[in-house]
């Protein structure tokens, strides 16, 4: 399921990344930089593109995959503490037993 959700958001990602308002920002950046180190920098843009081309899903698809379980181990801590504070992992000892006696134990009134 990571692996396909990675996909949708990477192919998103890329489909707006090759729209036209984008790529003329783009250009227009590049063409901000001094012309002596415009075509260095238009190298390294592309550069940087070819690299997060190859490396980008798999660092999206791992990121997704840390999201999902930090989601899972905080629904298990927050499943414990509710179990605790209910009282379901609780052992009770025997000194609790005798101390608070249950409803079947409890003193009633005598039957006449």
């Amino acid at each position: 399921m990571t692996r396909w959700l990675a996909r949708q958001l990477w192919w998103c990602m890329l489909w707006y990344m090759r729209r036209p308002f984008v790529r003329k920002a783009q250009r227009t950046l590049i063409n901000l930089v001094p012309e002596t180190r415009r075509e260095s920098a238009r190298a390294n843009m592309i550069k940087q593109e070819k690299f997060a081309r190859r490396i980008g899903r798999p660092v999206l698809t791992f990121v997704i995959n840390l999201f999902f379980l930090s989601v899972i181990l905080t629904f298990l801590l927050l499943a414990i503490l509710n179990a605790v504070a209910d009282g379901w992992l609780v052992i009770p000892t025997q000194e609790a037993l005798n101390l608070d006696p249950s409803p079947s134990q409890s003193p009633s009134a005598p039957v006449r």
